[in-house]
């Protein structure tokens, strides 16, 4: 019974772990966007004038994203959660033996 829970625990926490990753470089993303479609809006830009300012504004953004290095963030979200897993995994191993 606690070993089942301990390691519905770790799933749970690296299921966490996964999500908050995932919204980290949605919501990256997704500001990058908005943004690119919302500065020409301010300058009353209309119809195709605005789509062809967005895209101008959009294409370097997205093509340094892809080159982007997301590990340091990254590895500053893993290094957090590996502190919740790592006594959930010395647990586990302790109720193995």
């Amino acid at each position: 019974m606690r070993l089942g829970l301990l390691k519905a625990a770790r799933t749970l926490v690296m299921a966490l772990f996964s999500l908050t990753a995932a919204a980290f470089v949605g919501l990256a993303v997704y500001a990058v966007l908005k943004f690119g479609l919302w500065w020409p809006v301010v300058f009353g830009w209309t119809g195709n004038t605005r789509m062809l300012l967005a895209v101008v504004t959009l294409l370097p953004f997205l093509l340094l994203f892809t080159k982007l290095n997301w590990s340091r963030p990254m590895d500053w979200l893993a290094a957090r959660f590996n502190r919740l897993v790592e006594p959930i995994d010395r647990a586990i191993g302790r109720s193995e033996d």
